[in-house]
């Protein structure tokens, strides 16, 4: 497979330039001299050990061992200098790249992986087999959800959308507007407060001022884009939109008042989509007069950034509305994945299961900067608190759980405290004006040693071990449930979702992927280990002990297997 990369800035020595070519096309060349035999990686002209010019170009295998690495901690992506021994008996300087660095051993055997450096030009690195194992499971799923697209549109002639509403200027409202603005749509950004609109075209133009910064956009192309967006404080004028986007608060009873609404005001046949993370799609599409042109697309925030896009598929959902969902997910440069109708549908059930169990597990002992250092060690890109902090999770927490008088000892706390997340200062970290660096405070750690007292719970010691387990354990076993009913068509469709939406490391494949490399049967005793010391959240799912006693794996498991359920999952 040929690698594209950008010409070299500087002129280079013909003996640079044909290594440069070679590993272009994957190949990875050293210099062996005919004098004194021996091997060199450097592309020179002579041998630097005995000077002579009887050198020759060898194709090595690319295989190496470790002699010794040093891993990087909080390095923006896996990373390891290393020496390494060739097969070839030449010990090199290098590095280890986009691999579990954290588990590597001296003697591991890695594999040569070139990577572009920020001029194009290709570097020495190596990663491992299993990596590079995870990057073909990820392709593989990817060229699936690829062909979904596809087969929903087969037969059925794109539909022309020229004008999306928007309903609702908040934070998502905003980010789903900069994605169809950017995709070469023009928008109608409806909300109720006049004042909302000034803030969401500030907010705009800033994204687009920073992409003519980045020249990914001129200056009159961000100017005609922003053009393109209208804004108006009338229901009635969604008549002039060829598809509505709803992007209103998380909360079902205003949803389903706009989706009525918004089914009187717009045009018979155009499709009312919701951004809805967790909500029923099928209460929603209920509140209308056209359940079958309903359809959920949530996108993930950043929305004008995150690559996924659930297609969330109601009972009612016709085929011509998914096929239209699928369109527009690919117009705007998303990867659109269909799944089905339960809370949380497959992105947040599993990040939903998570959040709990690491909520409990500070009422028990641990500390946010230990939760968050074993998820990134593991090689998510940051942890749950710091993640929360970033997307306001505490306040949309606490507002969520207002209606319901439902109350949680440590996030209570928080919001009364004023401490919202970055747009604060202050969440489960504290952070200095202007920067995202969260910074351990000691007021979050008494918040939580309260709580703890409160809820009538011990603190102790966690093991590192024990929270890795109980955070992503729990994960595989929420996909299991969801693979079984039918939300998530494939399990791989779910390696998609945590890829493309929460970050999960290509070289780890997916959280699926994942628990086949653990052995199904070994995640399965651990759920069972598990289960017994802390309840009901681990109770194995039974497709996970039908898989451990057939010796299946998700690799292997025919989607047609694992039941037929599309709609609804509670």
């Amino acid at each position: 497979m040929t690698i594209e990369t950008k010409p070299p800035r500087a002129e280079v020595s013909p003996e640079a330039r044909i290594f440069r070519e070679a590993a272009a096309e994957g190949r990875f060349l050293i210099r062996r001299c005919g004098a004194c035999g021996e091997a060199h990686y450097y592309p020179r002209s002579h041998c630097p050990v005995c000077g002579s010019r009887d050198v020759d170009w060898v194709e090595a295998s690319g295989g190496a061992s470790l002699y010794s690495f040093t891993v990087m901690e909080g390095a923006k992506r896996a990373t390891a200098p290393a020496i390494v021994d060739l097969d070839e008996g030449l010990r090199i300087n290098s590095v280890v790249l986009d691999a579990d660095v954290h588990r590597l051993a001296i003697g591991d055997r890695v594999t040569v992986a070139f990577q572009a450096d920020r001029e194009g030009v290709l570097r020495l690195a190596f990663t491992t087999a299993e990596a590079n194992a995870a990057r073909a499971h990820t392709d593989a799923a990817m060229a699936a959800v690829a062909a979904d697209e596809k087969a929903f549109a087969a037969g059925k002639p794109p539909v022309e959308i020229e004008t999306v509403a928007v309903i609702g200027a908040g934070n998502m409202g905003i980010g789903i507007t900069t994605a169809f603005l950017k995709a070469g749509f023009s928008v109608l950004m409806i909300d109720r407060a006049e004042e909302a609109f000034e803030r969401a075209r500030a907010r705009i133009a800033e994204t687009l001022e920073r992409d003519v910064t980045r020249k990914r956009l001129s200056a009159e192309g961000a100017a005609a884009t922003l053009a393109r967006l209208a804004t108006s404080t009338a229901m009635a004028d969604l008549a002039r939109a060829d598809l509505v986007v709803e992007a209103v608060w998380e909360q079902m009873e205003l949803k389903t008042s706009v989706f009525a609404e918004a089914s009187r005001h717009a045009r018979p046949g155009v499709c009312l989509c919701s951004n809805t993370s967790t909500l029923d799609i099928d209460e929603i599409a209920a509140a209308t007069d056209r359940p079958d042109r309903v359809v959920g697309l949530h996108f993930f925030n950043p929305a004008h950034v995150m690559r996924l896009l659930e297609v969330v598929r109601g009972a009612a959902t016709s085929e011509a509305t998914l096929a239209l969902a699928m369109q527009v997910g690919q117009r705007l440069g998303k990867v659109p994945v269909v799944v089905g109708n339960a809370y949380g549908f497959v992105g947040n059930r599993l990040m939903i299961a998570r959040e709990r169990q690491a909520a409990r597990m500070l009422l028990e002992g641990a500390l946010p900067r230990q939760i968050d250092a074993v998820l990134t060690r593991f090689g998510m890109p940051m942890g749950t608190f710091e993640m929360q902090d970033m997307a306001g999770g505490i306040e949309l927490s606490y507002r969520n759980r207002q209606s319901t008088g439902e109350k949680n000892f440590i996030i209570d706390r928080l919001f009364e405290a004023g401490r919202l997340g970055q747009k604060t200062g202050k969440g489960y970290y504290r952070y200095e004006p202007g920067k995202t660096r969260p910074i351990v405070d000691a007021e979050v750690t008494a918040i939580i040693e309260a709580a703890s007292a409160d809820a009538g719970i011990e603190r102790r010691a966690i093991s590192d071990e024990e929270i890795e387990e109980r955070l992503i354990l729990l994960m595989i076993n929420e996909g299991a449930k969801l693979v079984a009913a039918g939300i998530a068509r494939r399990p791989s469709d779910i390696d998609v979702v945590w890829q493309t939406g929460f970050g999960w490391p290509s070289w780890k494949g997916g959280p699926m992927y994942h628990a086949d490399r653990l052995g199904i049967g070994a995640v399965h005793a651990r759920l069972v280990d598990l289960h017994a010391r802390f309840g009901d959240p681990f109770a194995p799912a039974p497709l996970l002990e039908t898989m451990a006693r057939s010796g299946e794996t998700f690799a292997t498991l025919a989607s047609s297997a694992t039941g037929s359920e599309t709609g609804t999952a509670r």
